[in-house]
């Protein structure tokens, strides 16, 4: 199709890459895109046989109301503080259709989530990135920043660093717009930022099923914040956006805390062998509060990246200043994480 009959916004556009998904069953160590190592939890697999029935001809929920009202018990909120969307990404997209012009400012420290810039460009918003100096801290650039949005990911990605909920709350209360906390990886983090909810209008929280839960491939992701902000993302939101299975899913899910716990407690203590593993063997690591660990090998990155591909094992690689040479481990499963070792003191030697 010829460029001219592209918006001129999107001429010359660079989008938001996802990691390589290569097909099912072929044997590879997948340890690129922090799906959770571990499966979800079994009432969710019970819950999705049962919502596979004839009722899939009707449209699900249009907002999706029962995951909402079971993500509103766990959190202790009221069903209208809460949203759900078609994954965490769709969330982020939401917030830029409710809260945000073209021309208005979208401010974010860098480096973090790829997808903040590219959607900036479709909805011809003015990104305003604000370097970060040490990875675990906020540039004190951001809070007087008049943006109309603000995107922080805490945990962040791709480096795992976590910003304490006092530098996060001091972005929060001097901004006059949104400030949206993108929380996909909290669950693996000392905390999170719930409490401000209580203190402040112009806070939303972002969650995903996708890391904690197990549940990536059912797309299904939540918001939390006041209710005025969840009408107006409600209101941008497709139709019906989550389907009937990942509204069941997300039920039973959020009501098994149990074997939430279990999950993260499991990829929590991986993650720790993981580092330090990594650290012997002359790594640089940013210090992980997520399901990953940012890491820059002793030799160059590519090099690596391809002798791992060789033996069948994806991770991530950046090559983009200021993280170029820098690469993301997912936490696996201890199987997955002795065949990676071997491969790295084979290939790092």
């Amino acid at each position: 199709m010829s460029k001219s009959l592209v918006r001129k916004s999107l001429q010359g556009f660079r989008p938001y890459m996802p990691g390589e998904q290569p097909p099912d069953g072929e044997g590879w160590v997948k340890l690129n895109t922090n799906e959770s190592p571990l499966p979800p939890s079994p009432r969710v697999i019970e819950a999705i046989k049962a919502a596979a029935n004839d009722s899939l001809r009707l449209y699900p929920s249009p907002t999706a109301a029962s995951a909402r009202e079971a993500i509103a018990r766990r959190f202790g909120l009221d069903p209208a503080q809460v949203t759900v969307g078609n994954g965490g990404d769709e969330l982020i997209d939401l917030c830029f259709r409710a809260f945000v012009d073209a021309g208005d400012r979208v401010a974010f420290p860098t480096p973090t989530y790829p997808l903040f810039e590219p959607l900036c460009r479709i909805h011809e918003a003015t990104p305003s990135p604000h370097p970060t100096e040490l990875p675990w801290e906020l540039p004190p650039s951001l809070a007087p920043d008049p943006a109309s949005l603000k995107l922080i990911a805490n945990p962040n990605s791709p480096t795992g660093a976590f910003f304490v909920t006092q530098e996060v709350e001091a972005v929060v209360g001097a901004s006059s717009g949104i400030v949206a906390i993108d929380e996909a990886y909290v669950d693996f983090a000392p905390h999170s930022c719930l409490p401000l909810l209580e203190h402040h209008e112009n806070v939303l929280l972002l969650r995903t099923f996708s890391k904690s839960y197990g549940l990536a491939g059912l797309r299904i992701g939540f918001a939390l914040g006041p209710a005025d902000l969840i009408e107006a993302i409600d209101s941008v939101k497709d139709s019906y956006n989550v389907d009937r299975l990942a509204i069941a899913a997300a039920v039973a899910a959020i009501e098994d805390e149990e074997h939430h716990r279990n999950l993260v407690s499991e990829v929590v203590k991986n993650r720790g062998n993981l580092a330090g593993a990594l650290a012997d063997l002359g790594f640089d690591l940013v210090p992980s509060s997520a399901n990953f660990v940012f890491a820059k090998p002793p030799k160059p990155a590519a090099e690596v990246v391809a002798g791992l591909r060789e033996r069948k094992i994806l991770v991530r690689h950046y090559d983009r200043e200021p993280i170029a040479g820098w690469i993301r481990i997912t936490v696996g499963t201890r199987e997955q994480q002795e065949s990676l070792l071997a491969a790295l003191k084979e290939i790092v030697s």
